[in-house]
């Protein structure tokens, strides 16, 4: 038994590359700092008790036990000694009426808002409770900045909440705003795109569901590749598969929407696999696949295909949306854990078992005398199911704690708060297509932070605080074909969303549709062009054309000048966007004084790298239908010329022709074959061979990349 004791107490994070060795010490700094909280009077406290804690338990120490396991990660699949490390470190105040037992696996399901359950729970309650609720989130996140499975989680999410507590409107928001507000400033514009990459739940669902995905494809292209043999040879044969184990027979709406074009890869393979597909023979065969991928020393590849096909089958199954625990648990995670126990234990191997912990329901409540948290009520209780133990689970005895029970399985996952439906990607709507596109980065942070504003804003007015209003015209500076178009389109539709704009519709015009041909016809042609676009947006390409140099006679300056008084006249029912390459931009703000002052806000759009340049050659295949190789990838990436780059370069444009000629050569050399004996994989498959500089693009786009062409 002496032995049995001293052996390490891990938690097993199962997307991490190791376990992780719990350190005694910093079990007794968590808790330190937890009775700290207990100890103080002013401590956030519900005047009865929280599910299954002590009464006077604070709200902060209540948190600590609902977000330790999702710091880990986006649902986390955690095992060992310690894997119900959230019931470890409350364990002075925590008395659940089910225990886990023993070291076997949990997995951890929750709303894509938890860390803001506290903020959310104090809705309706005076301001000082709800900046309390706002400071105790911050500090109970960085409890956990030091401790590895959660650090990159907690450090991201810590600075998140610095800089709005270091923001006097943001932090004033959170205090006085309806949660539906706070809860789309959190989406779309609190987090860093590095922050974002970490913490991809908090976009909402679609974003979390599209992470899932997204990570399994790589998990999936990775182990594939170093270990071949596997029963499904690419990404969408095992959503197929993974759909038809589940006892599904069509991939569910939510999960089609985030495959978009390679939603029809798997209806195809599900159509292909429905009759005498055996899930239970499938699975067999997948678990000793993955027993050879650790035989090959491809455990960490192995983990991370493991954990991300548990990622994706709660979503298939809708657990989230409070549907039941997949009968058919994809991987066996028991199975698995003894494959990656076996030869490094000597100890017996413990019986596995699943707890998915339900997130408490969240509703707005009315004000009360005390700052609290939201009573026991609102708070679901789990359903208790037992599990089937192939082995007996040993329970350690710990000083001052109950023995743990046999491992169980719960079965409870909760709602997404009740709030206002925000307008957010999760509707699969513009916000969700500007999220999709390659790169723009910093465009995309500015998009945010103005959806955040305008929302603000209307909150603002429904409470009666004054509001300045900001002029809403643009400049997009940058070169051709980094999306400055498709960009206003978005922008349009996100207006129209907001209610800022009435029909949300994009007018495109350049020099041609604005300058007449001969004096006073140019004012009549660009007014005429402004109010088409009343209740959306005007967008000016290339719109220095309108102020060519040293000629001052130009007829461009009568439209600079009508726009002007139109853009005045006008001034809430039209957002007008200009745009063009920077130098020239410049000289085109200050060709007019007026013009500076009407276009506050400038976009800058930058040259696509060469590895965005091939993705967006991936991403437009992928909507075309197409499938290509690493090898057709390798020769883009070849095609595209090095930086730096001329100024005319196309960007996207570039790749789009490249894209269009490869399919061009692709016809040319299936005209070849019989057409009678084309199959879909010939006419979907572009081949390195097809892939060549395209013949017919704008010379701009290609020959003027070097020099003396």
């Amino acid at each position: 038994m002496a032995d049995h004791l001293r052996r390490p107490r891990v938690l097993d994070v199962l997307a991490a590359e190791q376990p992780w060795e719990v350190p005694d010490e910093w079990l007794a700094g968590v808790r330190g700092r937890l009775r700290i909280w207990a100890d103080d009077p002013s401590s956030l406290r519900p005047p009865g008790a929280f599910p299954d804690f002590l009464e006077g338990t604070p709200a902060a120490v209540w948190l600590t036990h609902e977000v330790a396991a999702l710091l880990t990660g986006w649902i986390p699949v955690l095992h060992g000694e310690y894997a119900d490390i959230a019931a470890e470190l409350t364990r002075d105040f925590h008395r659940p009426s089910v225990r886990f037992g023993g070291a076997g696996h949990l997995v951890r399901v929750a709303p894509t808002d938890w860390p803001l359950q506290v903020v959310a729970g104090t809705q309706g309650f005076h301001e000082q409770a709800r900046h309390q609720a706002l400071l105790l989130s911050r500090d109970v996140v960085s409890l956990f900045v030091d401790a590895p499975p959660m650090a990159a989680r907690a450090q991201a999410l810590t600075a998140a909440y610095d800089r709005v507590l270091a923001d006097r409107e943001a932090t004033r928001m959170h205090v006085l705003a309806d949660y539906g507000t706070i809860l789309q400033f959190w989406r779309t514009a609190a987090l860093s795109d590095a922050e974002r990459a970490v913490l991809p739940e908090l976009g909402g669902p679609a974003s979390a569901v599209k992470y899932s995905l997204e990570a399994l494809r790589h998990a999936h292209t990775q182990l594939s590749a170093v270990v071949p043999g596997g029963e499904a040879p690419d990404f969408a044969q095992l959503v197929a598969r993974m759909i038809l184990a589940g006892g599904l027979d069509a991939q569910p709406a939510a999960v089609g929407q985030a495959l978009g074009i390679a939603g029809w890869d798997v209806e195809k393979a599900l159509g292909e696999l429905k009759k005498g597909f055996d899930p239970r023979a499938w699975l067999d065969r997948n678990m000793e696949w993955l027993g050879r991928a650790i035989a090959q020393d491809q455990e960490v590849l192995a983990r991370y295909w493991a954990a991300a096909t548990t990622r994706v089958s709660v979503h298939l199954a809708g657990v989230p949306e409070q549907r039941p625990w997949p009968e058919v648990e994809i991987p066996d995670l028991g199975a698995f854990f003894q494959l990656l126990d076996r030869g490094t234990t000597s100890y017996p191997l413990p019986a596995a078992s699943i707890v998915v912990a339900a997130e408490p329901v969240i509703e707005v409540a009315p004000p009360v005398e005390h700052p609290v948290v939201p009573e026991e009520p609102v708070v679901e209780e789990p359903v208790v199911e037992e599990s089937v133990v192939e082995e007996p689970v040993v329970d350690e005895p710990v000083v001052d704690e109950p023995v743990a029970e046999e491992p169980v399985v719960e079965e409870v996952v909760a709602d997404e708060p009740v709030a206002p439906k925000p307008v957010s990607a999760d509707d699969g709507g513009p916000l969700a297509e500007l999220e999709a596109l390659v790169g723009l980065e910093s465009v995309k942070e500015s998009v945010r932070r103005m959806v955040a504003e305008i929302k603000t804003n209307q909150r603002r007015k429904d409470l009666g605080i004054p509001v300045q209003e900001r002029v809403r015209h643009m400049v997009f500076v940058g070169k051709p074909g980094t999306a400055k178009t498709t960009i206003a389109r978005l922008l349009a539709r996100i207006y129209k969303q907001l209610g800022v704009l009435e029909k949300g519709h994009v007018i495109e015009v350049d020099r041609s549709d604005l300058v007449g041909p001969g004096v006073g016809t140019t004012a009549p042609l660009t007014a005429a062009k402004f109010r088409e676009a009343l209740g959306g947006v005007l967008f000016v390409d290339e719109a220095y054309t309108l102020s060519p140099e040293n000629t001052p006679g130009d007829f461009g300056i009568e439209a600079i000048a009508t726009l002007l008084k139109m853009m005045e006249d006008h001034r809430d029912e039209c957002v007008v966007i200009v745009a063009g390459y920077h130098r020239e931009m410049q000289r085109f703000l200050e060709s007019n004084t007026g013009l500076s002052s009407r276009f506050p806000k400038l976009l800058s759009f930058s040259e696509y790298n060469a590895d965005q340049l091939v993705a967006i050659f991936e991403l437009q295949a992928r909507q075309k239908g197409m499938t290509y190789t690493d090898d057709v990838l390798a020769v883009v990436r070849r095609i595209i010329p090095a930086t730096p780059r001329a100024h005319n370069f196309g960007n996207g444009r570039f790749i789009r022709n490249i894209l269009e000629e490869a399919i061009s050569n692709q016809a040319i050399r299936l005209a070849h074959h019989d057409p009678d004996t084309l199959t879909e994989r010939d006419l979907r498959e572009i081949l390195p061979e097809d892939v060549k500089p395209a013949q017919s693009m704008r010379a701009e786009d290609y020959l003027f990349q070097k020099e003396g062409t």
